[in-house]
């Protein structure tokens, strides 16, 4: 039976170590902590519980909008912070259990590479040497800080602060204009803080067709946020404050500053050359699409690969490597059927190729107020935008801005999967009413 060892507990390396559980082998997945990661424990989970607490705060604000009298809502920090460990707690236990159920051996402590095929596991009571035929590293990013900006854990804080936020300050200064620090800009403005944006001179989401930045800019600053597109020099803390230097010499003063400024995979305890593997200029293991390193039997997954950092990019990759390293079938990974989500207000989406030479691509919108649903949750200011072939018309990507953009682009990435048309959604109706009908009217439109 052919053994192989997962090296993270994070959404990755359970998704690889229950997808290789499926073939004739015996899996042991090795978790620094609990079940769950970083992703569970640190990152992405509490921030989304924060996001949560203020959309259902924001809906309770407009219901009377709504025809339905409720009191004030008011989010409460140290309320959000037990919701955090309840709901961390659940979703680690719902992940042990997928693990036992696979029949997937986990082993806790902090794993490095004694050899190609042999890796230690190291904790506080033991240590033991794991033969394995296939590895699949999925241990998941740090967050990069430069010398002059690093959090201090009170006045100056980064993503992993979410879950000790106990109170909220009057004003905050969030450094970086990707998907963290447009998700938490405005998290804090829907919360009642004064928020000031420093997004770098590439300006909001510069990994997004630039329609969406713009969207969410010109949104944001209808909210209050004040934007700066600007490098940041540094972050210093000044008695009850935090000043932030920027580029052009102007500084900008608040209560707290919010790091978002990058991560990088977290490989630097793996001992990779004991293995014969080399960490490139770029910081990142090369892998191909099915996520093996140059030595064949070692595979990289998430954001232990590289960028983009997403965890549905992080899943599929797990899922392909796990199949692949027991040897089940798999097909390569698809860059492009892997939605990016940004869920900030209005909620942001973007799959596929929605760029190409001239005249190569034709491109064709519609309005959320295509949908009667739009109306009844007051989203009429949305909209979802296709992306086709000119000469073949098929589907190649998705752009939308809106309430729960990311579920709208699920029938356009299974369309850039499929290879369907444009004409083969626009003979698609969806239920009615559902903000999921204006994908397949924005089809109907195309000439």
């Amino acid at each position: 039976m052919k053994q192989i060892v997962v090296i993270g507990g994070g959404p990755a390396g359970v998704e690889a170590a229950v997808a290789a559980a499926q073939g004739n082998a015996q899996v042991t997945l090795i978790s620094e902590g609990p079940i769950g990661g970083r992703t569970g424990w640190d990152s992405l989970l509490p921030s989304k519980v924060w996001l949560h607490a203020a959309e259902v705060a924001g809906v309770a604000a407009h219901a009377a909008a709504e025809g339905v009298a409720i009191s004030t809502a008011q989010v409460e920090a140290p309320a959000v912070l037990n919701r955090i460990k309840q709901v961390a707690s659940q979703w680690s236990e719902r992940e042990a259990q997928r693990l036992h159920a696979a029949g997937v051996k986990v082993i806790h402590g902090v794993a490095a590479f004694s050899g190609p095929h042999e890796v230690v596991v190291r904790n506080d009571a033991s240590q033991q040497v794991l033969a394995a035929d296939a590895v699949i590293i999925a241990t998941g990013s740090v967050p990069r800080f430069p010398p002059a900006m690093k959090p201090d854990g009170q006045r100056i804080i980064a993503p992993r602060f979410a879950s000790h936020l106990s109170t909220l300050p009057p004003d905050m200064i969030v450094i970086g204009g990707g998907p963290t620090g447009s998700e938490f800009a405005s998290l804090f403005s829907r919360l009642g803080v004064k928020v000031t944006w420093l997004v770098g001179a590439p300006g909001v989401l510069p990994m997004f067709d630039p329609a969406v930045g713009q969207a969410l800019a010109a949104a944001m600053a209808a909210q209050g946020v004040t934007i700066h597109q600007v490098d940041v020099e540094r972050a210093e803390r000044v008695e009850d404050s935090v000043v932030v230097t920027t580029a052009d010499g102007a500084t900008h003063t608040a209560a707290m500053a919010f790091l978002a400024i990058g991560r990088v995979p977290d490989l630097n305890r793996l001992n990779l050359a004991a293995a014969g593997l080399h960490v490139g200029a770029n910081g990142q293991l090369a892998i191909d699409n099915y996520g093996r390193t140059e030595a064949g039997h070692i595979f990289a997954v998430g954001d232990a690969a590289g960028g983009p950092m997403l965890a549905n990019r992080a899943l599929a990759q797990a899922w392909i490597a796990g199949r692949i390293a027991a040897d089940l079938p798999a097909p390569g990974y698809c860059p492009h059927t892997v939605v990016s989500a940004v869920y900030t207000v209005p909620e942001v989406a973007q799959v596929g190729i929605v760029s190409g030479g001239e005249g190569e691509l034709q491109r064709v919108r519609a309005p959320y107020t295509a949908s009667l649903k739009a109306y009844l949750g007051n989203d009429t200011e949305g909209w979802v935008e296709l992306v086709y072939d000119t000469a073949t018309r098929q589907i190649r990507g998705g752009l939308a801005v809106g309430a729960h953009a990311a579920d709208l682009l699920a029938p356009v990435a299974l369309a850039i999967q499929t290879g369907a048309t444009i004409a083969d959604l626009a003979a698609v109706f969806a239920a009615y009413p559902t903000l999921s009908e204006a994908v397949f009217a924005a089809a109907r439109a195309a000439r």
